[in-house]
């Protein structure tokens, strides 16, 4: 036999508040999907700029030094850079270095139109690799065998040329952020015509 002593509530006002509590689920659901999503793809993005930050880098190859004729000081320096191992296209264009040289450093922007420093970028035309945006005058290492030769000019821009067992320094910091360190040292003997693997 069914109780009789219990009653459920019913009516309109029960009815009301039923809607009332379907409704705050629903909006409370919503601002947590929302929010879920905004956070998914904050991390996506973050995750994504890191992997570039690590991943892609300039690989500093030969560096070579050349002093003028009739001078004992190097004041020309062809950095090779190609693309490290399993790095994106990189615009060498838009990369940026930071020289050092006998105690002086500047921050070099890698565009040759836009900076004293970087004179040329050698690409495309020789046996050097490199794709050269038709145009624009961009540089962009594509592929892992690409190489490109960046052409400095080690007396302007606040720079001093290398004398005899100076030391020189350049950080290349790729256009998404990653950056590569590189030191060497100037010969002891340094001959004007002549130029130095450093």
């Amino acid at each position: 036999m069914f109780s009789t002593e219990r009653r459920g509530q019913v009516g309109i006002g029960t009815l009301i508040v039923f809607i009332a509590m379907v409704l705050v689920a629903a909006i409370a659901a919503g601002v947590l999907i929302n929010t879920a999503g905004l956070l998914q793809a904050q991390a996506q993005q973050t995750g994504e700029e890191t992997t570039a930050e690590v991943s892609n880098l300039i690989q500093v190859g030969e560096i070579v030094g050349e002093a003028p004729s009739g001078n004992d000081k190097i004041k020309n320096i062809n950095l090779t850079v190609r693309l490290a191992s399993g790095s994106d296209p990189i615009n060498i264009t838009k990369a940026s270095y930071t020289v050092s040289t006998n105690g002086n450093a500047t921050v070099v922007n890698g565009d040759p139109q836009s900076s004293a420093v970087v004179t040329k970028l050698v690409g495309k035309q020789g046996t050097v690799k490199g794709e050269e945006r038709p145009g624009s005058g961009d540089m962009i290492l594509s592929e892992q065998q690409d190489f490109v030769i960046v052409q400095m000019s080690l007396d302007k821009g606040g720079l001093e040329p290398l004398e005899s067992d100076g030391e020189l320094q350049i950080i290349v910091q790729a256009p998404a952020g990653g950056n590569t360190y590189v030191s060497v040292t100037a010969p002891r003997q340094i001959n004007g015509g002549e130029s130095y693997i450093l």
